[in-house]
């Protein structure tokens, strides 16, 4: 709704002997006072610090199923040891392995590519991979529960990864 029509509104249903001009500006006044929280919360949404861990590949290799991981520490700290517990779900969403990542050190902003053997099965026979926990986070002020509330997963291939 255009705001001259908005303010007309207001002037006629809910406010008959107030100006106009008196309603705009009130309505001004408590929209700029609202605009700098606004923004300053979806500003640290789009800053959030994250732990971003995609799995960006798999192939089965001699009748086991090997995973190519692109994480990034996208946190303003260095992490000096990250470790992940992963849990295996076959094609009928069953668990059929478990197994733990350990992901090493990572400076602040870095990139890395990672392999982990995930599966003792090919991987046709693995339909999605659960970040069951984070085992070990160290690093200035780091915990494990903090970097899994900070952890954000995505899959490239049909093999899902979640939290």
């Amino acid at each position: 709704m255009p705001l001259g029509d908005l303010v007309t509104r207001l002037k006629t249903s809910l406010i008959p002997g107030l100006n106009g001009w008196a309603i705009a500006g009130a309505f001004f006044l408590s929209a700029s006072s609202v605009a700098p929280v606004l923004a300053q919360a979806e500003g640290s949404e789009r800053s959030d610090e994250v732990i971003a861990l995609e799995l960006n590949g798999a192939q089965t290799v001699s009748d086991a199923c090997r995973a190519t991981f692109v994480v990034r520490n996208g946190l303003s700290q260095t992490i000096d040891e990250l470790g992940l517990e992963i849990v295996v779900f076959d094609e009928k969403g069953g668990v059929s392995d478990m197994t733990a990542l350990n992901l090493g050190a990572m400076p602040a902003g870095k990139t890395r590519v990672l392999r982990f053997r995930v599966a003792r099965r090919g991987c046709d026979g693995v339909s999605s991979l659960l970040i069951n926990d984070v085992r070990t986070c160290k690093g200035a002020g780091l915990d494990p529960a903090g970097c899994l509330s900070r952890l954000k997963t995505s899959s490239r291939i049909e093999i899902g990864l979640g939290l």
